[in-house]
């Protein structure tokens, strides 16, 4: 029998502390029922040193568990959140953004703004995919969200962290936009993951119906990962990139 759990330690322990925090902080929201995205600020030691999750859908006073500044506004996306929780007399330009996802224009805007040094991201923006020819990806050369390198996409954000933890945070975001939609049919996004990236959607089409329990984001993972990682084998080889 696969030792599932054992080979999920060993990955997660092995990923950078923002890596785990922002899934961590995705799963938080997702379990909330909001918009599942992390984000966190690490200094150059990779320490962190501030965190936020999306909460633009939590009112305050619905009793739900988030605290940010922006809570229920449509600023409290998970970067802002997270810069929302710096101080202004700290020197942010050795300092890096991490987020589950791709930031959008406005927190890429915030994070110039304050002078934040580096944006890393885990998984494309995922409303981008409306816009990305079906067979290819966000950030490959030919999709129209890319610089032309591959390397870095629009806003100067860099992915990061491999095609396992890229697929982790996007089922998230998707399980989180699914669970939240009314009405007949899939969801928009959902619809053209199955285009763009079809190893999300049949990853997600593995995850039972409705919110997860609020159990730690590594039991969520430990049970999600035989799935995940054929996934992540599929995911590379129609890319030709390495985990």
């Amino acid at each position: 029998m696969t030792n599932t759990g054992g080979e999920f330690e060993t990955a997660w322990h092995a990923a950078p502390e923002a890596v785990r925090r922002v899934l961590s902080r995705a799963y938080e929201a997702l379990t909330a029922g909001g918009l599942a995205v992390g984000a966190v600020l690490t200094d150059p030691a990779g320490t962190v040193l501030a965190e936020g999750r999306n909460e633009a859908y939590e009112e305050p006073g619905t009793g739900g568990p988030g605290t940010g500044p922006l809570r229920g506004t449509p600023l409290a996306h998970a970067e802002m959140n997270a810069l929302g929780a710096a101080r202004t007399g700290w020197n942010l330009d050795a300092t890096t953004l991490w987020s589950t996802q791709e930031p959008c224009a406005m927190c890429a805007a915030a994070a110039r703004f304050c002078g934040v040094g580096a944006v890393r991201h885990l998984a494309p923006d995922p409303w981008a995919l409306a816009t990305v020819p079906a067979g290819s990806s966000p950030g490959s050369p030919d999709s129209p969200v890319s610089s032309g390198s591959g390397d870095f996409v629009d806003f100067g954000a860099a992915p990061a962290a491999g095609t396992l933890w890229l697929l982790a945070a996007n089922v998230m975001f998707l399980r989180s936009v699914v669970a939240a939609a009314t009405g007949p049919g899939e969801p928009e996004i959902l619809r053209h993951h199955r285009g763009a990236e079809p190893e999300t959607a049949a990853l997600h089409d593995t995850v039972p119906p409705g919110l997860p329990r609020n159990d730690p984001v590594e039991e969520w993972l430990t049970r999600l990962w035989p799935a995940l990682t054929e996934a992540a084998r599929n995911r590379e080889g129609r890319l030709g990139r390495p985990r």
